[in-house]
């Protein structure tokens, strides 16, 4: 994962970094399940008490939503099954 790191964060801005970042240790402490889209609110709410301080923070809901999508395709990048 320290691999994809480099391609996953280039772009981004330091409040992104921090939040895919968070993102990425729940994912290592809880697994995969913590990369779906329903877990995005609760995420949310837990690194920044509030999705309005997350918005605030993070730039809109759309904004939010592609970051943590779009980082996701990074993860499995070069493994082979």
């Amino acid at each position: 994962m320290a691999q994809a790191q480099g391609k996953i964060f280039r772009g981004l801005d330091n409040r992104q970094k921090e939040f895919l970042e968070f993102v990425l240790s729940k994912y290592i402490e809880s697994g995969v399940e913590e990369l779906d889209q329903e877990k995005l609110p609760d995420l949310l709410t837990l690194k920044y008490q509030a999705i309005r301080d997350a918005e605030e923070i993070l730039g809109g809901v759309e904004n939010i939503r592609s970051t943590f999508i779009g980082f996701q395709k990074y993860l499995y990048e070069g493994v082979s099954a």
